[in-house]
């Protein structure tokens, strides 16, 4: 395993340019690792990375970093392949988690239908996104409209906006968790739990091996710094 990188400047500081807010060591911008200017929308978000940087002891540590971390997936990832992000993010649209119910296990049914039901109800409320729901495995073909509708929404957002939107879908494997979370519908610890539903009843009834549960604490605070990362992008 490399050892950690170690730290190259004395000081951090932030400016402000034409685009946007930009930190930097000893007088020079950061750039993300391909080479690109690190251009923040919002001195919220710019405070904050730049903290990250100053906290920095002798070696750089990247799992401290997790603000910065996000802008980079914004510049580097989201910016140059924004039609492909949208797509994988509209491919759980097509394929909404939440409406896929348990046939053969009445009790994980009935918690399936407690806790999903609601988020997809509040999504219909919210942005007329209608879904089928059925038991078992097999493929549903959701209503057009709510694909073309979820595809508009994710194309009215800005680049940094799509990479925290993008990451709560992915880690939940949800849309409608995803935006609820972004949202602000509901919390972190709350999008995680009706995620993980199935999962988690799994564990409570026949137990969980330290692995599962390093794996899904993992997990969840990558939901709590996504939306952390949303809710600066917001912060005027």
């Amino acid at each position: 395993m490399a050892s950690p990188a170690k730290r190259f400047w004395k000081t951090t500081s932030m400016v402000k340019g034409d685009d946007g807010w930009m930190v930097h060591l000893d007088q020079r911008p950061v750039k993300t690792p391909a080479g690109h200017p690190l251009v923040l929308t919002g001195e919220a978000l710019a405070k904050h990375i730049q903290a990250e940087w100053d906290a920095q002891d002798d070696h750089i540590h990247p799992a401290t970093m997790p603000m910065f971390r996000y802008a980079v997936t914004a510049i580097d990832r989201v910016t140059p392949q924004r039609d492909y992000v949208i797509d994988q993010m509209l491919g759980y649209t097509k394929n909404e988690m939440l409406c896929y119910r348990t046939p053969d296990q009445a009790e994980l049914a009935e918690e399936q239908n407690r806790h999903w039901q609601p988020c997809l109800d509040w999504a219909k409320q919210n942005y007329d996104l209608t879904f089928e729901v059925a038991t078992g495995i097999m493929p549903i073909s959701q209503p057009e409209a709510s694909v073309k509708l979820a595809a508009n929404m994710l194309t009215n957002m800005d680049d940094f906006r799509l990479a925290g939107v993008f990451n709560l879908i992915s880690i939940s494997g949800s849309f409608v968790v995803g935006i609820a979370i972004a949202d602000g519908q509901l919390s972190p610890q709350e999008g995680f739990d009706i995620a993980f539903l199935e999962e988690l009843w799994q564990a409570k009834q026949w137990g969980s091996d330290e692995e599962a549960e390093d794996r899904r604490n993992r997990l969840k605070q990558d939901m709590i710094e996504n939306k952390q990362f949303l809710s600066l992008l917001e912060t005027a």
